[in-house]
Protein backbone atom coordinates (compact mmCIF):
# COMPACT_ATOMS: atom_id res chain seq x y z
CA UNK A 1 0.00 0.00 0.00
CA UNK A 2 1.20 3.51 -0.79
CA UNK A 3 2.39 5.04 2.49
CA UNK A 4 0.81 8.36 1.59
CA UNK A 5 -2.59 6.68 1.35
CA UNK A 6 -2.28 4.78 4.61
CA UNK A 7 -4.95 5.86 7.19
CA UNK A 8 -2.21 6.65 9.70
CA UNK A 9 -0.49 8.87 7.14
CA UNK A 10 -3.70 10.79 6.48
CA UNK A 11 -4.28 11.15 10.21
CA UNK A 12 -0.74 12.50 10.70
CA UNK A 13 -1.20 14.99 7.85
CA UNK A 14 -4.49 16.20 9.36
CA UNK A 15 -2.86 16.61 12.75
CA UNK A 16 -0.06 18.58 11.11
CA UNK A 17 -2.58 20.97 9.58
CA UNK A 18 -3.83 21.69 13.10
CA UNK A 19 -0.48 21.97 14.85
CA UNK A 20 1.45 23.88 12.18
CA UNK A 21 -0.22 27.29 12.72
CA UNK A 22 0.13 26.90 16.49
CA UNK A 23 3.79 25.90 16.46
CA UNK A 24 4.72 28.52 13.86
CA UNK A 25 2.93 31.12 15.96
CA UNK A 26 4.88 30.00 19.03
CA UNK A 27 8.14 30.21 17.06
CA UNK A 28 7.37 33.78 16.02
CA UNK A 29 6.31 34.59 19.59
CA UNK A 30 9.62 33.21 20.92
CA UNK A 31 11.46 35.56 18.57
CA UNK A 32 9.33 38.55 19.57
CA UNK A 33 9.79 38.13 23.34
CA UNK A 34 13.40 36.94 23.36
CA UNK A 35 12.56 33.52 24.73
CA UNK A 36 14.70 31.47 27.09
CA UNK A 37 16.82 28.58 25.80
CA UNK A 38 14.12 26.11 26.82
CA UNK A 39 11.46 28.27 25.19
CA UNK A 40 13.39 28.17 21.91
CA UNK A 41 13.82 24.42 22.32
CA UNK A 42 10.10 23.85 22.69
CA UNK A 43 9.34 26.19 19.77
CA UNK A 44 11.85 24.56 17.42
CA UNK A 45 10.74 21.09 18.45
CA UNK A 46 7.13 22.01 17.71
CA UNK A 47 8.01 23.34 14.24
CA UNK A 48 10.00 20.20 13.39
CA UNK A 49 7.18 17.99 14.61
CA UNK A 50 4.61 19.86 12.52
CA UNK A 51 6.83 19.78 9.42
CA UNK A 52 7.28 16.07 9.91
CA UNK A 53 3.54 15.52 10.08
CA UNK A 54 2.99 17.53 6.89
CA UNK A 55 5.82 16.06 4.81
CA UNK A 56 4.68 13.40 2.31
CA UNK A 57 7.67 11.05 1.98
CA UNK A 58 7.14 8.65 4.88
CA UNK A 59 10.81 8.35 5.86
CA UNK A 60 11.33 12.12 5.88
CA UNK A 61 8.09 12.59 7.80
CA UNK A 62 9.07 10.06 10.40
CA UNK A 63 12.55 11.51 10.80
CA UNK A 64 11.41 15.11 11.24
CA UNK A 65 8.56 14.15 13.56
CA UNK A 66 10.87 12.07 15.73
CA UNK A 67 13.46 14.84 15.85
CA UNK A 68 10.85 17.41 16.88
CA UNK A 69 9.24 15.20 19.48
CA UNK A 70 12.65 14.15 20.78
CA UNK A 71 13.72 17.78 21.20
CA UNK A 72 10.53 18.62 23.12
CA UNK A 73 10.98 15.61 25.40
CA UNK A 74 14.67 16.40 25.92
CA UNK A 75 13.97 20.02 26.92
CA UNK A 76 11.22 18.91 29.30
CA UNK A 77 13.50 16.25 30.83
CA UNK A 78 16.32 18.73 31.39
CA UNK A 79 14.02 21.25 33.05
CA UNK A 80 12.44 18.58 35.25
CA UNK A 81 15.93 17.59 36.37
CA UNK A 82 17.63 20.95 36.93
CA UNK A 83 14.91 23.63 37.37
CA UNK A 84 14.87 23.39 41.14
CA UNK A 85 17.64 23.28 43.67
CA UNK A 86 18.66 23.63 47.30
CA UNK A 87 19.03 27.44 47.14
CA UNK A 88 15.96 28.43 45.11
CA UNK A 89 13.40 25.74 45.79
CA UNK A 90 9.66 25.53 45.13
CA UNK A 91 7.84 23.43 47.68
CA UNK A 92 4.21 22.45 48.07
CA UNK A 93 2.74 23.16 51.51
CA UNK A 94 1.51 22.31 54.08
CA UNK A 95 2.13 18.67 53.11
CA UNK A 96 5.68 18.25 51.77
CA UNK A 97 6.10 17.65 48.06
CA UNK A 98 6.54 19.38 44.73
CA UNK A 99 4.55 19.98 41.57
CA UNK A 100 6.78 18.97 38.70
CA UNK A 101 4.67 20.95 36.23
CA UNK A 102 6.15 24.12 37.77
CA UNK A 103 9.55 23.13 36.34
CA UNK A 104 8.48 22.56 32.74
CA UNK A 105 8.32 26.15 31.44
CA UNK A 106 10.74 29.00 32.10
CA UNK A 107 9.04 31.79 34.05
CA UNK A 108 10.55 34.33 31.65
CA UNK A 109 8.58 33.02 28.67
CA UNK A 110 5.11 32.98 30.16
CA UNK A 111 5.58 36.24 32.03
CA UNK A 112 6.80 38.18 29.00
CA UNK A 113 3.98 36.83 26.83
CA UNK A 114 1.45 37.92 29.47
CA UNK A 115 3.12 41.30 29.89
CA UNK A 116 3.05 42.03 26.16
CA UNK A 117 -0.60 40.91 26.00
CA UNK A 118 -1.59 43.19 28.89
CA UNK A 119 0.14 46.15 27.29
CA UNK A 120 -1.41 45.51 23.87
CA UNK A 121 -4.85 45.21 25.49
CA UNK A 122 -4.18 48.43 27.43
CA UNK A 123 -4.98 46.72 30.71
CA UNK A 124 -2.11 48.51 32.45
CA UNK A 125 -1.80 52.31 32.79
CA UNK A 126 0.76 53.79 30.40
CA UNK A 127 2.14 56.00 33.17
CA UNK A 128 3.07 52.94 35.20
CA UNK A 129 4.52 50.81 32.42
CA UNK A 130 7.21 52.98 30.85
CA UNK A 131 10.19 50.65 30.64
CA UNK A 132 8.18 47.74 32.08
CA UNK A 133 9.17 45.14 29.46
CA UNK A 134 12.92 45.98 29.47
CA UNK A 135 12.86 45.90 33.28
CA UNK A 136 11.27 42.45 33.24
CA UNK A 137 13.80 41.19 30.71
CA UNK A 138 16.65 42.55 32.79
CA UNK A 139 15.29 40.91 35.95
CA UNK A 140 15.06 37.51 34.28
CA UNK A 141 18.55 37.91 32.82
CA UNK A 142 19.94 38.58 36.31
CA UNK A 143 18.01 35.66 37.79
CA UNK A 144 19.28 33.27 35.11
CA UNK A 145 22.89 34.40 35.55
CA UNK A 146 22.86 33.93 39.32
CA UNK A 147 20.59 30.93 39.77
CA UNK A 148 20.24 29.14 36.41
CA UNK A 149 16.91 27.45 35.62
CA UNK A 150 14.31 27.77 38.39
CA UNK A 151 10.75 26.54 38.87
CA UNK A 152 7.79 28.92 38.96
CA UNK A 153 4.55 28.73 40.98
CA UNK A 154 2.82 30.70 38.19
CA UNK A 155 1.95 27.55 36.23
CA UNK A 156 0.00 25.88 39.04
CA UNK A 157 -1.49 29.25 39.98
CA UNK A 158 -3.05 29.86 36.58
CA UNK A 159 -4.30 26.28 36.51
CA UNK A 160 -6.28 27.10 39.68
CA UNK A 161 -4.38 24.67 41.91
CA UNK A 162 -3.53 26.99 44.83
CA UNK A 163 -5.51 26.52 48.04
CA UNK A 164 -4.74 26.70 51.79
CA UNK A 165 -4.63 22.89 51.77
CA UNK A 166 -2.12 22.71 48.92
CA UNK A 167 -0.12 25.71 47.74
CA UNK A 168 3.26 26.33 46.15
CA UNK A 169 5.89 28.27 48.06
CA UNK A 170 9.22 29.59 46.83
CA UNK A 171 11.88 29.05 49.51
CA UNK A 172 15.21 30.81 48.98
CA UNK A 173 17.97 29.93 51.42
CA UNK A 174 21.18 31.99 51.78
CA UNK A 175 24.58 30.34 52.01
CA UNK A 176 24.71 30.62 55.82
CA UNK A 177 21.06 30.89 56.94
CA UNK A 178 20.03 32.30 60.27
CA UNK A 179 18.56 29.55 62.46
CA UNK A 180 15.61 31.63 63.62
CA UNK A 181 14.85 34.49 61.17
CA UNK A 182 12.87 34.58 57.91
CA UNK A 183 11.33 37.09 55.53
CA UNK A 184 7.85 36.17 54.29
CA UNK A 185 6.80 37.95 51.11
CA UNK A 186 3.23 37.99 49.80
CA UNK A 187 2.79 38.33 46.05
CA UNK A 188 0.51 40.68 44.17
CA UNK A 189 -2.06 40.51 41.39
CA UNK A 190 -1.41 37.90 38.61
CA UNK A 191 0.19 35.47 41.06
CA UNK A 192 3.44 34.39 42.62
CA UNK A 193 6.63 34.80 40.56
CA UNK A 194 10.04 33.47 41.52
CA UNK A 195 11.77 36.56 40.10
CA UNK A 196 10.10 38.89 42.65
CA UNK A 197 10.81 36.50 45.52
CA UNK A 198 14.43 36.31 44.42
CA UNK A 199 14.75 40.11 44.39
CA UNK A 200 13.49 40.24 47.98
CA UNK A 201 15.88 37.42 48.89
CA UNK A 202 18.83 39.47 47.61
CA UNK A 203 18.04 42.02 50.31
CA UNK A 204 17.18 39.44 52.98
CA UNK A 205 20.51 37.64 52.66
CA UNK A 206 22.16 40.70 54.27
CA UNK A 207 20.69 39.47 57.55
CA UNK A 208 21.12 35.77 56.59
CA UNK A 209 17.34 35.29 56.55
CA UNK A 210 15.70 32.76 54.31
CA UNK A 211 12.95 34.18 52.10
CA UNK A 212 9.62 32.38 51.84
CA UNK A 213 6.98 33.37 49.26
CA UNK A 214 3.66 31.45 49.40
CA UNK A 215 0.98 31.45 46.69
CA UNK A 216 -2.68 32.37 47.14
CA UNK A 217 -3.92 32.63 43.54
CA UNK A 218 -3.85 34.99 40.57
CA UNK A 219 -5.80 37.76 42.31
CA UNK A 220 -3.35 38.11 45.18
CA UNK A 221 -6.32 38.56 47.54
CA UNK A 222 -4.56 37.87 50.83
CA UNK A 223 -7.26 39.61 52.86
CA UNK A 224 -9.73 36.79 52.14
CA UNK A 225 -10.22 33.73 54.36
CA UNK A 226 -8.12 31.63 51.98
CA UNK A 227 -5.34 34.22 52.01
CA UNK A 228 -5.25 34.37 55.81
CA UNK A 229 -5.27 30.60 56.08
CA UNK A 230 -2.44 30.29 53.55
CA UNK A 231 -0.31 32.70 55.56
CA UNK A 232 -1.11 30.80 58.76
CA UNK A 233 -0.03 27.53 57.16
CA UNK A 234 3.20 29.18 55.96
CA UNK A 235 3.96 30.48 59.44
CA UNK A 236 3.24 27.07 60.96
CA UNK A 237 5.70 25.49 58.51
CA UNK A 238 8.34 28.08 59.40
CA UNK A 239 7.81 27.49 63.09
CA UNK A 240 8.37 23.80 62.50
CA UNK A 241 11.69 24.74 60.85
CA UNK A 242 12.80 26.56 64.02
CA UNK A 243 11.96 30.09 62.80
CA UNK A 244 10.91 32.42 65.62
CA UNK A 245 11.42 35.90 64.14
CA UNK A 246 9.66 37.07 60.99
CA UNK A 247 9.72 40.12 58.75
CA UNK A 248 6.48 40.23 56.76
CA UNK A 249 6.54 41.89 53.37
CA UNK A 250 4.40 42.20 50.29
CA UNK A 251 4.22 43.61 46.80
CA UNK A 252 1.16 45.54 45.56
CA UNK A 253 -1.87 43.46 46.66
CA UNK A 254 0.58 41.48 48.75
CA UNK A 255 1.60 44.67 50.57
CA UNK A 256 -2.05 45.30 51.38
CA UNK A 257 -2.31 41.70 52.58
CA UNK A 258 0.81 41.97 54.73
CA UNK A 259 -0.55 45.16 56.30
CA UNK A 260 -3.98 43.64 57.01
CA UNK A 261 -2.66 40.27 58.24
CA UNK A 262 0.31 41.49 60.28
CA UNK A 263 -1.29 40.38 63.58
CA UNK A 264 -1.30 36.75 62.36
CA UNK A 265 2.43 36.45 63.02
CA UNK A 266 2.02 36.97 66.77
CA UNK A 267 -1.02 34.71 66.77
CA UNK A 268 1.21 31.99 65.32
CA UNK A 269 3.50 32.36 68.33
CA UNK A 270 6.28 34.18 66.47
CA UNK A 271 7.86 37.60 66.80
CA UNK A 272 7.02 40.11 64.08
CA UNK A 273 10.14 42.21 63.56
CA UNK A 274 8.70 44.59 60.97
CA UNK A 275 6.78 45.08 57.73
CA UNK A 276 8.12 45.79 54.23
CA UNK A 277 5.31 47.25 52.10
CA UNK A 278 6.25 47.63 48.44
CA UNK A 279 3.91 49.59 46.16
CA UNK A 280 0.89 49.19 48.41
CA UNK A 281 -0.71 49.70 51.82
CA UNK A 282 -4.20 49.62 53.32
CA UNK A 283 -5.46 52.90 54.74
CA UNK A 284 -8.17 51.19 56.85
CA UNK A 285 -5.91 48.56 58.42
CA UNK A 286 -4.99 48.82 62.09
CA UNK A 287 -1.70 50.53 62.89
CA UNK A 288 0.98 47.88 63.52
CA UNK A 289 3.18 48.33 66.59
CA UNK A 290 6.34 47.43 64.67
CA UNK A 291 8.67 49.34 62.33
CA UNK A 292 7.40 49.59 58.76
CA UNK A 293 9.37 50.28 55.58
CA UNK A 294 7.39 51.81 52.70
CA UNK A 295 8.89 51.42 49.21
CA UNK A 296 6.89 53.44 46.75
CA UNK A 297 6.96 54.82 43.22
CA UNK A 298 6.13 58.52 43.02
CA UNK A 299 4.09 58.09 39.83
CA UNK A 300 2.20 54.97 40.93
CA UNK A 301 -1.43 55.24 39.78
CA UNK A 302 -2.43 51.64 40.58
CA UNK A 303 -1.54 51.96 44.28
CA UNK A 304 -1.16 55.74 44.70
CA UNK A 305 1.66 56.94 46.94
CA UNK A 306 -0.74 59.16 48.90
CA UNK A 307 -2.33 56.06 50.49
CA UNK A 308 0.99 54.80 51.80
CA UNK A 309 1.93 58.34 52.91
CA UNK A 310 -1.25 58.55 55.01
CA UNK A 311 -0.43 55.25 56.70
CA UNK A 312 3.17 56.33 57.26
CA UNK A 313 2.01 59.59 58.83
CA UNK A 314 -0.08 57.64 61.36
CA UNK A 315 2.90 55.47 62.25
CA UNK A 316 5.16 58.42 62.95
CA UNK A 317 8.69 57.42 63.92
CA UNK A 318 7.99 53.74 63.31
CA UNK A 319 7.71 54.45 59.58
CA UNK A 320 10.61 54.61 57.13
CA UNK A 321 9.72 56.14 53.78
CA UNK A 322 11.60 55.35 50.56
CA UNK A 323 10.36 56.78 47.29
CA UNK A 324 11.74 56.52 43.75
CA UNK A 325 10.82 58.23 40.50
CA UNK A 326 8.81 55.38 39.02
CA UNK A 327 5.30 53.96 38.66
CA UNK A 328 3.73 50.84 40.12
CA UNK A 329 6.59 48.60 38.98
CA UNK A 330 9.30 50.42 40.91
CA UNK A 331 10.57 47.13 42.39
CA UNK A 332 11.49 46.11 38.83
CA UNK A 333 12.68 49.24 37.06
CA UNK A 334 14.41 50.70 40.14
CA UNK A 335 15.46 47.34 41.52
CA UNK A 336 18.95 48.32 42.68
CA UNK A 337 17.73 51.32 44.70
CA UNK A 338 14.81 49.37 46.17
CA UNK A 339 16.95 46.38 47.13
CA UNK A 340 19.50 48.68 48.77
CA UNK A 341 16.76 50.46 50.74
CA UNK A 342 15.35 47.16 51.99
CA UNK A 343 18.83 45.84 52.84
CA UNK A 344 19.71 48.99 54.80
CA UNK A 345 16.42 48.90 56.70
CA UNK A 346 16.74 45.20 57.59
CA UNK A 347 20.29 45.71 58.84
CA UNK A 348 19.11 48.66 60.94
CA UNK A 349 16.36 46.56 62.53
CA UNK A 350 18.77 43.75 63.31
CA UNK A 351 21.22 46.27 64.77
CA UNK A 352 18.53 47.55 67.10
CA UNK A 353 17.59 43.98 68.04
CA UNK A 354 21.17 43.17 69.06
CA UNK A 355 21.43 46.06 71.51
Amino acid sequence: MNASRHPLSRWAFGLGLVTAPITCGLFVLAACIGASASGWGYALGGVLLSLGLLTKPWRTRRGLARAGLGLIVAVAAVRLTVADGPRVHTERMPAPGTRYMNRLVDERDGTLVAAHALLLARRLPASDTAGFIPALESAFDRLAREEGPVATPAIATWLGLQSPESFDTVVITPEHPSPDTAVVMLHGFTGNFTVYCWQMARAARAISARTVCPSVGPRGDWWTADGARTLEQTLAWLKGQGIRRVYLGGLSNGAVGAHVLSSRVAQAGMELRGLVLISGAERRASTPAVPVLFVQGTRDTMMPARIARDVAARLGRRATWFEVDSGHFAFLDRHAACEEAITTWLLRQEGRASR
